[in-house]
Formats: C-alpha cells, sequence, structure tokens
C-alpha cells in the first residue's frame, strides 16, 4: 500500500496539486484496502487521512495502515475541508465520479474557510496507476477466473439440455458462491439458439434445446478484482451452418490469441478477430 501511496503522490506532484480526494469506493479500496460502503482519502497532505463513518470504526482499524490517519465522522466532505492545511491550495477531486451534488457541496464548503483553495477537476489519476497490474493483483485475477471455470464445468458438466436459461445462470451463481466467491462478476448470461445473439441477453424462463447453441457469460469477483468469459457450447450435433459459423469464431478467436505480445493495442488484436469473420462473409 506503501507503494501505491507513493505512487499518486507522485502523480499529485505533477499536476502541481496541494492535495487529492479520493471518494470513489473501488480507487479507495486500491490505495488504501479498505472494503467498506463509506469512505474519502486525502493524498498530498504532510501525512495522508482517511476518513470514514462510526459503524466502520473497527474495520477501518483493522484494514487501515498506520502510514494513515484514520478519522471517524458522519460528513465525510466536512472532515476531509476541516483537515486541510491553512493557506492557497489546489485540491484535485474526482471529476467522473463525484456527484454534481457532492461537488458543489465541497465548493462551498472550501468557500467558508476563507482560504485559497481551489477546486481541480483530477479524475483518471488512480485509474491510470490501476491499470497496471502488480504480481499479486494478476495472481487475485488469475484466482478469481480459475474459480469461475470450475463453477462452469461444474454446472454445464451435470447436463443443461431441458433446462431453463435462468436456472442454468442461477446455478452459476451459487456454484462460484459456494466455492468462496464474494459474488459474481454480473449478472451471468445464458442464452441458447438465436436469442444467443443478443450481446447482454437476459436469461429466459425457456428450455435450452438440443442440438443448438448456447452462449454463457459469466465472471466470478472474488478479493476485490473480477474475472469474465463467454463461451459457447453446443448441446449436441449442430446444423451445418451453425457449426461452420462456430468453426469461423474459433478461427478468429485462435488467430487473435497468436497475435497477442506486448506492444499491440487491443483495437489492432481486435481488428485480427474481426478480418477473419468479415472475409468469411
Amino acid at each position: 500500500m506503501s507503494t501505491r501511496l507513493d505512487a499518486v503522490q507522485a502523480k499529485i506532484d505533477d499536476k502541481e496539486l496541494g492535495a487529492l480526494l479520493v471518494s470513489n469506493l473501488v480507487n479507495l479500496r486500491w490505495l488504501t484496502g479498505f472494503t467498506g460502503s463509506n469512505g474519502a482519502a486525502l493524498v498530498g497532505t504532510s501525512r495522508p487521512r482517511f476518513v470514514t463513518d462510526f459503524r466502520y470504526l473497527t474495520q477501518a482499524a483493522t484494514q487501515i495502515d498506520d502510514i494513515w490517519v484514520r478519522e471517524i465522522e458522519t460528513d465525510l466532505l466536512q472532515r476531509v475541508v476541516d483537515g486541510l492545511p491553512e493557506g492557497s491550495l489546489k485540491l484535485g477531486f474526482d471529476d467522473a465520479h463525484l456527484t454534481v451534488a457532492q461537488h458543489e457541496r465541497l465548493r462551498k464548503l472550501v468557500g467558508e474557510r476563507g482560504d485559497d483553495i481551489e477546486l481541480v477537476a483530477a479524475g483518471g489519476i488512480i485509474e491510470a496507476l490501476r491499470a497496471v497490474k502488480d504480481a499479486a493483483e494478476i495472481d487475485r485475477i488469475r484466482a478469481a477466473a480459475r474459480l469461475a471455470d470450475e463453477a462452469f464445468e461444474e454446472v454445464v458438466g451435470a447436463g443443461i439440455v431441458g433446462r431453463t436459461e435462468k436456472d442454468v445462470a442461477l446455478d452459476l451463481e451459487i456454484a462460484m458462491r459456494r466455492r468462496g466467491a464474494d459474488g459474481s462478476s454480473f449478472s451471468p448470461i445464458v442464452a441458447a439458439g438465436e436469442h444467443g445473439a443478443l450481446p447482454h441477453a437476459v436469461p429466459r424462463d425457456v428450455p435450452i434445446m438440443a442440438g443448438t447453441l448456447v452462449v454463457i457469460d459469466w465472471g466470478a469477483q472474488l478479493d476485490g478484482y473480477a474475472s469474465d468469459c463467454t463461451r459457447t457450447v453446443a448441446t449436441g450435433e449442430l446444423d451445418p451452418r451453425d457449426r461452420a459459423i462456430y468453426d469461423t469464431v474459433l478461427d478468429a478467436q485462435e488467430a487473435a490469441l497468436e497475435a497477442i505480445r506486448a506492444g499491440p493495442t487491443g483495437q489492432e488484436i481486435d481488428a485480427i478477430a474481426r478480418a477473419i469473420i468479415d472475409d468469411s462473409g
């Protein structure tokens, strides 16, 4: 956590900010380790500060390192502003997550102090750092993916023909939770036949037929990290046209995987797969 704090401080210095308010819960967890539902952090002052409400008194003491000043206050923004150093200051805030109402309240609070405090839009600082995962984060993502795979193998291996899409989706969620997942990354998608053509299909109370394709899109949330996988399975012998489409997509996927290495952008890898599908008509 101290390494992450140092990285954030370097970004704050680059942008010539006096301090940065971190209020988005995902960013807050990455920066501090706090897993509660209400909190804020202030970085850039002499000692970083973490504020949450009374419900998380014990949790914050357990999860937040002693490098942080831990404070308990119902009105988080008031506490953050009260703790700012005196004098002129540029206070960065996350304009991608702070609501209009929260920004207005923050503006009024800093105005009431009488100091020359300038609010500066500074969204994306922590997201840019989070984009590059360290070894521990990669291990957590792998664990989430492995857990989801095991749940998939259990549910599909038991047979899905004759069961409804909703029932299979629910089973996937239960199988992941039994293996220790905090929850699903998102509501699982199970879509059979032509329903599978909808990218975000909602599972129906419709039985899955034999001899068709079924799209299953699911993922596990584990220790703050999520997996996401889409697989298409056949429920028996396929129509020749369905088989041809499946093989085309498989060729596109394998070509894209073969091209993945350090250097190319996601768009460039995506274009390789799409070209194969386009060329097939």
